[in-house]
């Protein structure tokens, strides 16, 4: 694994534009954002997607909402090994976990990577009640165990 170190802001743009680029290929679209966080040598890598068109309209009824999020999760399974490779060949960065989020509520899948095995993903309720934010879900998964995860906001 690449340490990041004095040229962490350089290695994270490289980064996120290689895995941007990667699902531009993927996908046909760019992602509506990547964002990358970097603490010392740990690095974690967010690809946040929208819905096409046809697959909100698609993801508007139980049965619709079902193909749309089974057809991210299988594109997310069959294309990781890809993307990790992608990016370590374009900057030298090892990612060594991952998980997705699909949420066919808001018409969103959200692509988490990490220079770390373990990935813990919290998905935040809306709202901000008087103690805090509520915790909708919880997704953890070790290395590259893909998770499942169920449409609706934070149900995983």
């Amino acid at each position: 694994m690449q340490r990041l170190s004095i040229p962490a802001h350089r290695v994270a743009r490289q980064v996120a534009q290689a895995a941007g680029t990667f699902e531009h290929l993927l996908l046909g679209r760019v992602p509506t954002s990547v964002t990358i966080v970097v603490d010392g040598d740990r690095m974690v890598v967010s690809l946040h997607e929208s819905f096409a068109a046809a697959e909100r309209r698609m993801a508007r009824d139980p049965e619709g909402a079902a193909r749309v999020g089974e057809f991210h999760r299988y594109l997310f399974e069959n294309s990781l090994d890809s993307l990790i490779g992608h990016v370590r060949r374009q900057t030298g960065v090892e990612l060594r976990g991952a998980i997705a989020h699909v949420d066919v509520v808001t018409g969103s899948v959200l692509k988490t990577l990490t220079t770390s095995p373990d990935v813990d993903l919290f998905l935040l309720g809306r709202g901000l009640p008087a103690l805090g934010v509520p915790v909708n879900a919880h997704v953890r998964a070790n290395g590259f165990h893909r998770t499942r995860a169920a449409g609706g906001n934070g149900a995983a």
